[in-house]
């Protein structure tokens, strides 16, 4: 019995073993995604470490053989001693991204893998037309195309876990359709995530090339401007002859250490069957580089009716420079101060008052107002009278402030010197639907015929006179002042920064063309940590002669759904062209968007109490100068709701809560409410640190962040904002400022000339 008992326990043992044996099997075969995270290779867990977070390579061979697969590029000309030693001694790379760069150099590197020669013997022309014979001879066809789709793709889920976990319901789907898998009990889940896996290859192959793509067209557009539209400009030659001694000193040093003979420079075959002169050669490489170009000034039209074909002349210089080709010679007939506009029908009124607001501001700069094609003739009569009639009278509220004023009010509001300058013709026909709604404004940035200027929105309401921004201390650091937007909690993925970073120039750039690497500058920049709005474009100054490279390239990063991807309309596109050129003269006003009005009643917080926190809710996102601590400017008008046109008044009167004191009774009352001029007596820039203590959370009822919209009233445009946000050990505290009585008066003035009461 007992020898029984020990085999039938045997046999039993042995069982249990093989079922567990079994299972086993059939769980790695079967199901082997339920244990995804814990056995999946590193080479699909991370992507490329979710994007951004590059700091180590690890698995080097296991990552970078996919890059090399989908990537033509040759890295080898980065681990060539004379790109090594210039680089360690001269250059520091803080893009922080894998080897990126235009697969030109490549091109170059194959015909003279002995790098000193073109380092040592070429001056910064020759290295210009280099760069592009090579072009040329690789392919005699090449061209930008803005029809070609550079797609942004699930940026989002670059990291492979994450992609396979927002994909796997659709991808599941395709797999049984694909094989014919009719009952969920047949797949083989082996199989499926081999599927899966080969269609995150698919979308990571599609994403690399796409942003070789991007990044080729950019070097191509950065290195044409810099070499055919700035190759005369004084600085340009001082900066790169510089770069050519200190190259031709350090490419003797190395022949020193290594006692190695010259390297002598020679073209090849297919190099000197590309004959390029700038003078003659420049328009052929804008007409492939900037194909969407019609190659023809707008059409400038005087208030008094005239007009004329070519920009006018605002300053008494030098002639223009006929010479080179159609960008150059813009480039070369800017001259003048001035306002710029975009403007289409709908913008009209708000035109209209703007301009009032500049004639009591006695702006003498003239104004151009831009348009395509949809400015209708009365719309145009409606500016002109605004911007040229006489004007009398003065609202009641200008006895208050008489004595703020220069003694210039005693002759009169000066009359403006108005241009309608039509942007329709400059755009070659087949691309003229990539410039409708905010592409406008791009085109008026680039199209408008002032030196420096003044971009504003229709909407926007300077709180200065126009001369207070072009004598502004950053303005005049840099040629190019921008302001932040609010500081809501909408964040970008790592994937975005990385991305912008890879698309800055590349060390190969700086060596051969003396492009600046970014620095800390712009990696610190609150878009580059994680902020979604960044950039407010209400209101733009630039000096368009000193950075007319960068603003270029604006259309075309309009052109990329991998920019306007990431971008929420034109704005923040427009310190992007700069570190794209790899240029960081441009500067921010530090204090990120305010909120302008006057004091809430304080918020009873559930115990009771007055909560610590103070709120102004405003339509209008404001903005306070940091060296003055003013009030300067602020968006969506001078309408206490700028959307009052479009609100439902019956739903507003039901959901004004407490946000009106006091309550308005009649629909009738909230519409002469929200027609009225804002009133401004206080400012909070609400409290921002960084993305991640951007919520505060607390057990004391105060504020957890510090903008909120209220999306019920004024049409969603009222935003409120905080002057501080969490309790304790979190406690973060904005700025608020209250108003003197005379600033008071000067704005209520301003307020009543722009909307137009008596």
């Amino acid at each position: 019995m007992a020898i029984k008992y020990k085999s039938g326990r045997f046999f039993t043992c042995a069982g249990i073993l093989c079922w567990i044996i079994s299972l086993n099997l059939y769980i790695y075969f079967y199901h082997y995604d339920k244990f995804d995270s814990v056995i999946n290779n590193k080479h699909y867990q991370n992507g490329l470490e979710d994007y951004g977070a590059v700091n180590s390579f690890e698995n080097e061979n296991k990552i970078s053989h996919r890059i090399d697969d989908y990537i033509p590029l040759n890295t080898s000309i980065l681990k060539s001693d004379p790109v090594l030693l210039y680089q360690s001694e001269y250059l520091e790379d803080n893009r922080n991204v894998r080897p990126s760069f235009s697969s030109n150099y490549q091109n170059i590197y194959n015909n003279h893998p002995d790098l000193k020669s073109v380092m040592g013997q070429l001056d910064f022309n020759q290295r210009c037309n280099l760069y592009f014979q090579n072009l040329y001879s690789f392919d005699h066809n090449w061209a930008i195309n803005p029809n070609e789709r550079l797609p942004l793709i699930d940026k989002n889920d670059f990291d492979y876990t994450k992609w396979r976990a927002s994909k796997t319901k659709d991808l599941k789907e395709a797999f049984k359709e694909k094989y014919s898998i009719e009952n969920e009990n047949d797949i083989k889940y082996r199989d499926l995530d081999r599927f899966i896996r080969s269609q995150y290859d698919k979308f990571w192959n599609q994403t690399l090339k796409v942003e070789q793509k991007a990044s080729d067209m950019l070097s191509h557009l950065r290195i044409f401007n810099k070499c055919y539209i700035y190759g005369d400009d004084v600085k340009v030659k001082s900066d790169t002859k510089k770069l050519f001694n200190k190259q031709i000193q350090y490419v003797k040093s190395l022949r020193t250490i290594n006692k190695g003979q010259e390297s002598r420079f020679r073209y090849t075959k297919d190099e000197i069957a590309v004959k390029i002169n700038p003078l003659e050669e420049c328009s052929d490489l804008e007409h492939r580089l900037y194909p969407w170009l019609s190659f023809h000034f707008p059409i400038f039209e005087k208030w008094t009716g005239d007009i004329q074909m070519s920009p006018p002349r605002f300053t008494k210089s030098k002639p223009i420079n006929e010479k080179g080709c159609f960008l150059n010679k813009f480039k070369n007939s800017l001259n003048g101060k001035g306002i710029v506009l975009t403007v289409g029908t709908k913008h009209v009124d708000d035109t209209v008052n703007l301009i009032k607001l500049l004639r009591a501001h006695l702006n003498t700069y003239p104004i151009q107002i831009v348009y395509y094609d949809n400015l209708s003739a009365a719309s145009k009569r409606k500016i002109v009278q605004a911007a040229r009639e006489n004007v009398k009278d003065f609202p009641s509220s200008f006895q208050k402030v008489k004595h703020l004023l220069p003694q210039k009010y005693d002759y009169g509001l000066p009359q403006q010197d108005i241009w309608f300058v039509n942007v329709f013709n400059v755009v070659q026909e087949q691309y003229r639907d990539k410039f409708l709604g905010f592409g406008n404004k791009l085109l008026a940035t680039v199209f408008n015929s002032f030196e420096e200027f003044i971009l504003l929105d229709a909407d926007s309401v300077i709180l200065k006179p126009p001369t207070w921004f072009f004598e502004n201390n950053k303005y005049k650091s840099g040629g190019a002042l921008f302001y932040k937007d609010r500081t809501t909690p909408e964040f970008r993925p790592n994937s975005d920064s990385y991305f912008f970073r890879k698309m800055t120039p590349s060390v190969l750039d700086s060596i051969f063309f003396d492009f600046p690497m970014i620095t800390s500058k712009t990696l610190e920049l609150e878009a580059m940590t994680g902020m979604y709005h960044f950039m407010e474009s209400g209101v733009v100054v630039l000096n368009k002669a000193k950075h007319f490279d960068k603003l270029l390239l604006l259309p075309q990063l309009n052109f990329m759904d991998l920019f306007k991807g990431r971008s929420h309309g034109e704005k923040e596109l427009f310190w992007l062209v700069f570190i794209i050129n790899g240029n960081e003269q441009f500067e921010f006003n530090k204090y990120n968007a305010a909120a302008a009005g006057q004091l809430q009643k304080p918020v009873i917080k559930k115990n009771g109490k007055e909560r610590l926190a103070q709120e102004i809710c405003s339509a209008h996102p404001a903005h306070v100068d940091d060296e003055t601590n003013e009030l300067i400017w602020f968006n969506s008008g001078f309408h206490l709701c700028g959307q009052h046109n479009k609100v439902k008044y019956e739903d507003d009167l039901k959901n004004q809560d407490n946000r009106y004191d006091p309550p308005l009774d009649t629909e009738k009352d909230l519409k002469t409410f929200y027609y009225e001029p804002l009133r401004l007596k206080h400012v909070i820039i609400p409290p921002f640190k960084n993305k991640e203590e951007t919520f505060c959370d607390n057990k004391e009822d105060e504020p957890t962040r510090a903008w909120f919209m209220v999306h019920n009233l004024c049409n969603s445009y009222l935003w409120c904002g905080v002057s501080q946000i969490g309790y304790g050990d979190n406690l973060q505290k904005g700025t608020i400022i209250e108003l003197d009585s005379e600033t008071r008066k000067l704005y209520d003035y301003l307020g009543d000339t722009w909307v137009g009461i008596e």
